[in-house]
């Protein structure tokens, strides 16, 4: 079945204009349950209640209120916001070109593939080689359904994707997250976190070894009970202690892929200690070895 496209465009930049169409890229599948009444398993209604006149009310009866500060509103009615809308003319608008390295994927907001119309083919494909071969994205502007937005376009699979784009300041900052910036890693840690960080590298990401492993359980136990059988329960995870010793944890990660983790600086047994039942505290076994480092000084 082709693909159809939601929205048509024109990508300018200079004096060049190719028309485009643009097609979802993904096609989310996460499950999803309606609600129904538990007696004759039918579905529910949402009735749009008024807790002032304690009534339910229709929709006709409804505006659309922006809160401008807690529990005080400014009405609109939607020929009003109807004329505050964009007034677009399908232009992507290439602002300018640089490298993918240099936008955070943090950006990134929803992709769409883009494909060219029957008499662009040519225009089409010499901007998408000449990006590729000179290793840059544009950035444009794009309006889409009423909305200015601030779009990608990158070269992708010989062809080019836009991507839709958060403004600066709908990132919020990251400074609001405590990120233990003042911990610091001893060097013989960084080793061994790189050492199995290595050990853990692709060369290549191959998606299809992932799965939505909650959706194919709920889709099983469906038919299971299509099918009147028993569902049965997922398997619990296995519950990881709060490691209180990271060079142990570093060296025991290493060892149960079979990579050998000694370094020159550490030469203790290896254990790999949680904050589970039995376990020990390391820190008089550091305070020994240093001491031993040290000619046996208390």
């Amino acid at each position: 079945m082709a693909a159809r496209p939601i929205s048509a465009g024109m990508i300018s930049f200079g004096l060049v204009s190719i028309p485009v169409r643009l097609f979802t890229a993904a096609s989310p599948k996460s499950v999803s349950f309606h609600l129904l009444h538990n007696k004759d398993k039918s579905r529910i209604q949402q009735k749009i209640y008024c807790p002032v006149d304690d009534k339910i009310i229709g929709r006709d009866e409804l505006v659309r209120g922006f809160e401008i500060e807690k529990g005080r509103y400014v009405t609109f009615t939607d020929e009003e916001l109807k004329s505050l809308e964009a007034q677009g003319d399908h232009a992507i608008n290439i602002e300018e070109f640089i490298p993918l390295s240099e936008v955070d994927p943090i950006y990134f907001e929803s992709g769409y593939y883009l494909g060219c119309e029957s008499g662009s083919a040519k225009a089409y494909h010499l901007l998408s080689e000449a990006m590729e071969q000179s290793a840059r994205v544009a950035l444009a502007t794009y309006t889409m359904r009423g909305k200015e937005h601030l779009v990608l376009i990158r070269p992708y699979a010989r062809g080019l994707m836009l991507h839709t784009m958060y403004y600066a300041d709908e990132i919020r900052p990251v400074e609001e997250v405590d990120r233990g910036v003042n911990a610091e890693a001893r060097p013989a840690e960084l080793d061994l976190a790189k050492r199995l960080i290595a050990d853990l590298t692709h060369k290549k990401f191959d998606p299809a070894k992932y799965h939505d492993n909650y959706r194919e359980r709920v889709l099983e136990a469906a038919h299971r009970k299509l099918e009147g059988q028993e569902v049965t329960e997922a398997p619990p995870e296995e519950r990881k202690g709060k490691v209180i010793d990271l060079m142990a944890a570093l060296k025991a990660s290493l060892e149960k892929r079979g990579v050998a983790s000694e370094h020159k600086e550490t030469q203790e047994p290896v254990e790999h200690k949680t904050a589970g039942k039995g376990a020990k505290a390391p820190a008089r076994t550091h305070r020994t070895t240093e001491r031993k480092r040290a000619g046996g000084k208390k």
